[in-house]
């Protein structure tokens, strides 16, 4: 009997201690990670929350980070469409200045050369590449150069009509560009008939070349800078869209960051004195531990 009793003895002393061990360091790790959850068996319902809510803090980075791709390329669009309407109110100018019966024919010839430099200079910005070397303007097919001018007075655009949108929250899409058909293409004149922005300037070029200007022009660049300008009101719509959207991403993830906290973080007082009560009961299970390894038998007798 005395033997059994003291290997039951010495048994679940070794097992205390164990026990106290385990306890003492699942503590210890709490503390140096600042996490009450290091695996799913420590609050498996706690851990399935604090999933859903990394997953969800995760997926609204992404739209974070669309919104702020959507913003760059709306900012380059606007910065791209001021410089080509900067540029009308100088066609317009030359346009009327051409118009003056007082000019020679080598003046018009000499206004229609600097038409001529500022509609090559229109289809560069209409040509414009972002940081990726994407052309802002191409519509869907953005790896290839959308406007060209292959023969005088000729101006093509290769480039297709959609428009790409970015997802920036989990119902909100944004198109990030204007496709260059509806821009600078499909443009309405003052006969009634659709003609594009190079085009227009072309005529005007013509018209002062041959000595021979058409005034029909200048109301076509009058419908140019309403293009232009709606084209710019709608990227400005577009941005403060982003900027609305951002703000509320995030205030989205600073909730979903705070109830992360709240479910897996160390209430760090707490763990202290856990920990320093878990040492006090390891300390006893050793001692415990250490008085049973000194029983024998003749302890009994």
């Amino acid at each position: 009997m005395s033997r059994i009793s003291t290997a039951m003895l010495f048994e679940r002393g070794v097992n205390s201690m164990l026990s106290q061990q385990a306890k003492l360091s699942q503590t210890q790790l709490q503390v140096a990670s600042g996490k009450r959850i290091l695996s799913p068996k420590d609050d498996p319902v706690g851990a399935a929350y604090a999933l859903d809510l990394r997953t969800a803090i995760s997926l609204t980075g992404q739209y974070q980070s669309n919104a702020d791709r959507a913003q760059s390329r709306l900012e380059l669009q606007e910065a791209t469409l001021k410089g080509v309407d900067d540029l009308v109110p100088r066609v317009i100018e030359l346009t009327v200045q051409g118009l003056n019966d007082t000019n020679s024919p080598g003046d018009r010839r000499a206004i229609a050369q600097e038409l001529r430099q500022i509609n090559e200079e229109m289809m560069a910005l209409a040509n414009t590449k972002d940081s990726n070397g994407e052309y802002i303007f191409a519509g869907y097919d953005a790896d290839g150069v959308p406007f060209a001018n292959p023969a005088d007075g000729v101006f093509t655009y290769s480039g297709d009509a959609g428009s790409r949108t970015l997802q920036i929250s989990a119902t909100r899409q944004i198109q990030d560009r204007e496709n260059g058909f509806d821009v600078f293409m499909d443009i309405d004149t003052s006969t009634g008939t659709k003609r594009n922005l190079f085009e227009t300037v072309h005529g005007i070029i013509a018209g002062l070349e041959a000595d021979a200007p058409n005034d029909v022009f200048l109301d076509d660049m009058n419908l140019v800078q309403e293009q232009i300008a709606d084209a710019r009101t709608r990227g400005g719509a577009r941005l403060n869209t982003i900027d609305e959207q951002k703000s509320v991403n995030d205030q989205f993830i600073l909730t979903m960051q705070t109830a992360l906290s709240e479910t897996e973080d160390l209430d760090l007082a707490e763990a202290i004195s856990r920990f320093e009560q878990e040492l006090v009961a390891l300390q006893a299970a050793q001692q415990t531990y250490n008085m049973v390894q000194g029983l024998s038998l003749f302890n009994f007798l």
